[in-house]
């Protein structure tokens, strides 16, 4: 068996310590900065266009508060979506935006 001073354990319990810490970090880092990563691996999420609130269409790569908002608005003065590529008659989606979220969204 090892027999370290007091010094060297202090050493040790600190080093553990900080590596716990910073791998706990990371973890909790991971989850909140983009919560489509860990989606993505998911294979049945799908997010529908026709029923989503604006909060859950920018859970969605490349679209933010106003694509959102126009993209509810469109839904809500032409009725529901009848193909996913009717999103890119929204203005401000284009068609790299559009081909980065088409697996991830349902009509």
């Amino acid at each position: 068996m090892f027999y370290l001073t007091p010094q060297e354990r202090k050493f040790i319990a600190v080093v553990m310590i900080v590596f716990i810490m910073g791998a706990a970090v990371q973890l909790l880092l991971r989850r909140d900065i983009a919560p489509v990563r860990w989606a993505k691996s998911v294979r049945h999420f799908r997010i529908n266009i026709n029923t989503a609130r604006g909060d859950e269409l920018q859970m969605l790569p490349g679209i933010g508060a106003k694509l959102a908002a126009g993209i509810v608005e469109a839904r809500r003065r032409n009725g529901p979506f009848k193909a996913l590529e009717d999103l890119e008659d929204i203005e401000g989606m284009t068609q790299k935006r559009f081909e980065k979220i088409k697996d991830l969204i349902e009509r």
